[in-house]
């Protein structure tokens, strides 16, 4: 008979300490620390998400200004049709003369063809472009999701994402001479 052998449980390593995000990052996010369970290699990992802050909000210090000029004007024709008048009563309400709503209603009119112009400059595949710009600056849709629609790979969807974002800011001011 052979000698025994000693086996030694295996202990599993604490979570080691992560460079976190830095005090720039910090500012311009809610970072939050979450542990979980690697799928791939069933190992417990760490890793800090932001849980605020929009993709917008990160990518504005590095816009040009005629980026910025355009995703500013194409956020106020967002807000001028989303001012629209309901379709609905509203009760208790007090109603204006007739001569502002009908600068009101040629507001929304003006901001709805502006917007439509603006659509138009990307036709065919490069609507998509449009739709990421869109779901970026309008809808606040994180940049992977909204990357997602140009690529498969999700490593690099956020990259995309800004890439969009800009050439479709780039774009519009130059069209709109911004």
């Amino acid at each position: 008979m052979g000698k025994a052998i000693r086996i030694k449980k295996r202990i599993p390593s604490p979570v080691e300490a992560l460079d976190g995000p830095t005090e720039a990052q910090k500012a311009n996010g809610n970072y939050e620390r979450t542990d979980f369970i690697h799928a791939d290699n069933a190992q417990r990992v760490t890793a800090f998400v932001n849980r605020g802050g929009t993709p917008l909000a990160r990518w504005r210090p590095s816009l040009t200004t005629s980026q910025e000029a355009a995703i500013d004007h194409c956020i106020a024709l967002w807000e001028t049709l989303e001012s629209a008048p309901s379709v609905t009563a509203k009760y208790g309400e007090r109603i204006g003369g007739a001569s502002s709503a009908e600068g009101n209603a040629l507001r929304v009119i003006q901001a709805r063809e502006d917007l439509w112009q603006i659509i138009d400059y990307f036709p065919g595949p490069l609507r998509t472009y449009w739709q990421v710009f869109e779901n970026i600056c309008r809808f606040d849709m994180p940049a992977g999701v909204a990357g997602s629609a140009l690529s498969e790979s999700s490593r690099t969807n956020e990259a995309r994402a800004n890439q969009v974002l800009r050439f479709v800011a780039d774009y519009i001011a130059m069209r709109e001479r911004l």
